[in-house]
């Protein structure tokens, strides 16, 4: 189920990482804008996106290994902070824009953000979870190495 998982991030991740910087720089090239301090917001957004990507990439075989019981590949703890960072910023944008909501006056307006904030909550709160749900397990799976070693070590005392 884990890997099923992954695969949906992976596949859900990719519009939501590269929609923003896509809309900077399309506003950018033909509507021949200057480039504003607050464009660095969703720029930002697809770089942490970007990174997010490539920590669910190289993590995307954790779920198999664990059941193997074989040895999980070193992912660097500059990818989770980015990955955790990533869904914070999108709980944070989600919020903001929630927060906003109480500024329209049409409820067509409401339900129009609406429409663009629940995925970026839901896909903030999903990452945010996966990211703790694996690392328990790499935890346990560690843990659990490390007692079938000493196991092995001691050998049957019977």
């Amino acid at each position: 189920m884990g890997h099923i998982q992954k695969i949906i991030l992976l596949v859900v991740i990719v519009p939501l990482a590269l929609f923003p910087g896509g809309v900077i720089s399309y506003v950018l090239l033909f509507e021949n804008l200057a480039f504003e301090t607050t464009m660095w917001i969703p720029v930002g957004m697809t770089i942490l996106g970007i990174c997010s990507l490539v920590f669910h990439f190289k993590t995307r075989n954790f779920y198999r290994l664990l059941k193997q019981q074989a040895i999980l590949p070193k992912v660097e703890p500059l990818f989770w902070v980015l990955n955790i960072s990533y869904g914070v910023v999108y709980i944070v944008m989600s919020l903001y824009l929630i927060y906003l909501l109480n500024q329209l006056d049409t409820w067509k307006e409401y339900a129009v953000v609406l429409v663009f904030v629940i995925p970026l909550l839901i896909m903030g709160i999903w990452t945010l979870l996966e990211a703790y749900y694996l690392n328990r397990l790499i935890h346990v799976h560690n843990f659990a190495n490390r007692h079938s070693e000493i196991d092995d070590i001691k050998g049957d005392a019977m």
